[in-house]
């Protein structure tokens, strides 16, 4: 496949991933509430919580994905080198892995970032 080719489905990866964690920070929100009405105040908190790192991690996500299709290989690189980072890090260390949308859009994340990095070479 061409350069342009493996951005174009990185791009695609990256943004999907983002879309998901993007929708899972919509669910978490809500199911807050949800949590609230059954009057567990301190996991309607953690539930916002989450809600708000899955929406942050999301648009960058989505960021570093349309970054790395708009440059050249530099960017391609560097973009693709974040998004892997961000996706262990998201995964490991954020708990995005507590979810199987968090877990699905951070292996989005995780395969936009290696397709990047091999656009770049």
């Amino acid at each position: 496949m061409s350069n342009s080719g493996d951005r174009n489905l990185a791009f695609l990866f990256g943004v999907l991933g983002a879309l998901i964690l993007i929708l899972a920070g919509i669910f978490n929100f809500f199911g807050g509430f949800v949590l609230l009405a059954f009057g567990l105040g301190g996991h309607a908190v953690a539930a916002w919580g989450r809600s708000l790192v899955d929406l942050i991690v999301g648009i960058l996500i989505g960021l570093f994905a349309s970054i790395g299709r708009a440059g050249g290989k530099d960017r391609a690189l560097s973009a693709g080198v974040i998004l892997v980072v961000l996706a262990v890090v998201g995964w490991l260390g954020l708990g995005l892995g507590g979810g199987l949308l968090e877990l699905l859009a951070a292996l989005f994340a995780l395969i936009a970032g290696v397709l990047y990095i091999l656009a770049s070479r």
